[in-house]
């Protein structure tokens, strides 16, 4: 099989998804460990700004990132 290189920006992003995945994956274990009430609302919001993360604000494709378009939707000028 032939390797495909990856751009640094590229590996970047992935090494950030890789991350936020394993900050829901601890925040849900210790949830599932400590059942209460603070710590199932921390495990949701958790959860929630993760996805928010990886989802909208760090994907370039997305017109609603504001780290790659204005409030107008159009890309910036960097």
């Amino acid at each position: 099989m032939k390797k495909v290189k990856v751009s640094a920006k590229e590996q970047a992003r992935r090494n950030g998804i890789l991350l936020w995945t394993v900050f829901v994956i601890v925040i849900n274990f210790l949830q599932l460990i400590c059942k209460n009430w603070l710590t199932t609302i921390v495990a949701m919001v958790g959860t929630i700004y993760a996805l928010y993360r990886i989802v909208v604000y760090d994907n370039p494709r997305n017109r609603l990132s504001q780290k790659y378009y204005n409030w107008q939707g159009k890309k910036l000028k960097k």
